[in-house]
């Protein structure tokens, strides 16, 4: 009963306590923003100078630090991209100072970040051989899939496409070859997962029916690239791994080199909305010079074997009927956003390109769905 007694009065002395250091001690709020828009600042960090306290603006760019101790205290908010400002805030006992800070744009210069497999690091401390493409500055043109966008990027980098229908399938050479049995394609990692680079998409229909098939007396359609289906405008960045540390990093999956692709992630802030497209047209740059039917058969009359070779009146340019002049559109669509715990990102594209040839033509809807979720003051991702 006694024990009872003394854990009562301790837990009563505890909570007056408590109370008299609250009432000690104020608080800060306030809302960070945009000096030129005037809108939230989302995730910008605010501390207070000299001190571990600290916090980090929500998705009104509103702020709270409790627990301060009475006084004038330096307070500084700061966002990547803005200036850094600080202000001096007087705090009393048991009550809230309101500040709010207007950040001004700033340009940043930072160090390039490279993704390397086994994480990101500054170019400047990688002894290994790799090239990044920067897929914004990239993707310019008719883009088809995400091999054209390495295409004359890349030193050491050789790529053949198998034929010239639209969406064809592509050899690509880091390096050079390294083996005449196995194969020499190198590794693709999207995001951190391994793809099998295999011809798991249909196969063009091709003029003639595609290839002919050495082991039987039909003819086989020629692959497109599996690569088809990854529309390029969700591509952020493209690292490729030229030497050994790719096998260090992928073991013997790596021998013929790595290419690294980053697609584009959600963002804190406001919710923003993209919209692109492009036309194009293409036609054959030169035709071949070919008799007309006329010149044809005045030309068996001048060799007087208009009575052994039967012609007839028809005045037909075959290369002409087979080819056309082919239209391409490309539309994308993307929405991104997210506060200080989720971000989100959603894409939605369509193609349609023509090729020269009839018969020959590449359709693609692709859709993509990203979100990442921090739970656990950040000590547990999700991610979608």
């Amino acid at each position: 009963m006694a024990l009872s007694r003394k854990v009562i009065l301790t837990f009563i002395v505890s909570l007056l306590w408590v109370s008299q250091l609250a009432a000690q001690t104020g608080s800060i709020s306030g809302r960070v923003t945009d000096a030129a828009t005037f809108g939230a600042v989302a995730g910008a960090g605010v501390v207070i100078e000299g001190t571990q306290r600290g916090t980090t603006t929500g998705p009104d760019g509103a702020f709270t630090l409790s627990n301060v101790p009475p006084g004038t205290h330096s307070v500084t908010a700061r966002f990547i991209g803005y200036a850094p400002l600080t202000q001096q805030v007087t705090v009393r006992p048991g009550q809230t100072t309101t500040v709010e800070f207007s950040l001004q744009r700033q340009a940043v210069v930072m160090d390039e970040i490279v993704v390397t497999g086994y994480g990101a690091q500054r170019r400047a401390a990688i002894t290994g051989s790799l090239t990044s493409i920067d897929a914004a500055e990239a993707n310019v043109g008719v883009i088809t899939n995400v091999n054209d966008l390495i295409q004359g990027r890349v030193a050491g980098v050789e790529i053949t496409r198998n034929h010239g229908e639209p969406g064809a399938g592509q050899q690509i050479r880091i390096r050079g070859g390294t083996s005449i049995t196995a194969s020499n394609e190198p590794l693709y990692v999207i995001d951190g997962v391994v793809i099998q680079n295999l011809a798991t998409e249909s196969s063009g229909i091709g003029i003639g029916g595609g290839v002919a098939d050495v082991n039987s007396s039909s003819f086989a359609a020629l692959p497109r690239s599996p690569l088809n289906l990854i529309n390029p405008s969700d591509i952020k960045s493209i690292t490729i791994l030229k030497d050994a540390a790719a096998a260090a990093i992928y073991g013997t999956r790596g021998a013929n080199g790595v290419i690294l692709i980053e697609t584009k992630q959600g963002q804190r802030g406001r919710a923003t909305f993209e919209y692109d497209a492009y036309v194009s047209i293409a036609s054959p740059a030169r035709r071949l010079d070919l008799l007309s039917g006329d010149e044809y058969r005045q030309f068996v009359q001048d060799q007087g074997l208009s009575a052994q070779v039967p012609i007839g009146s028809a005045n037909t340019d075959w290369e002409r009927e087979v080819t056309r002049t082919a239209i391409t559109q490309n539309h994308n669509v993307a929405f991104s956003g997210g506060s200080a715990a989720t971000q989100y990102r959603a894409s939605f594209s369509y193609m349609n390109q023509e090729g020269v040839a009839l018969s020959s033509a590449l359709e693609r809807f692709n859709g993509r769905l990203n979100a990442t979720h921090y739970i656990w003051d950040d000590r547990l991702q999700l991610r979608l």
